[in-house]
């Protein structure tokens, strides 16, 4: 069995490997065979200790989906829920957004994405299709996609 020190180390560079957030931890912690309390006392001292914070780790989150992955606001939403992240965090790291940035990232998304098709309409709509999968919201990309 491992000493609660050696753990901690474990933990401490899981951590600051990247940023991580609290139901992440926890998964990991769930990994090691010790006491509730022991797990709770570690968490808590990741979190005094500025490890852990789920609000940086949303921020972080937010600004590598929209501009490495190239996904929307509704598909970063869900991913942020599923990591057990407030609602309150995603809604303030969500409002730091810059929406010109945003457009521009859904109109590279779109002019990145080839589809063959001949009839216009079908293009735009599997077109549009395509950006709303990647969770752009439906009002932006109709914009979008009319404006190409």
């Amino acid at each position: 069995m491992e000493t609660n020190d050696a753990i901690l180390k474990k933990v401490l560079h899981y951590c600051a490997y990247q940023d991580r957030c609290t139901q992440e931890v926890r998964t990991k912690l769930a990994t090691f065979d010790m006491p509730d309390s022991e797990k709770k006392k570690m968490l808590k001292l990741l979190v005094d200790e500025g490890y852990l914070d789920d609000e940086r780790y949303a921020s972080t989150f937010v600004r590598s989906k929209i501009h490495l992955k190239k996904w929307g606001v509704n598909k970063i939403k869900m991913s942020l829920k599923m990591k057990g992240i407030s609602e309150e965090i995603i809604n303030d790291v969500l409002s730091e957004i810059d929406p010109e940035i945003y457009k521009e990232e859904l109109i590279k998304v779109l002019k990145s994405k080839k589809i063959n098709e001949s009839d216009p309409y079908k293009k735009k709509a599997k077109l549009a299709q395509y950006a709303m999968q990647k969770g752009y919201e439906p009002n932006l990309v109709w914009d979008a996609v009319k404006n190409l």
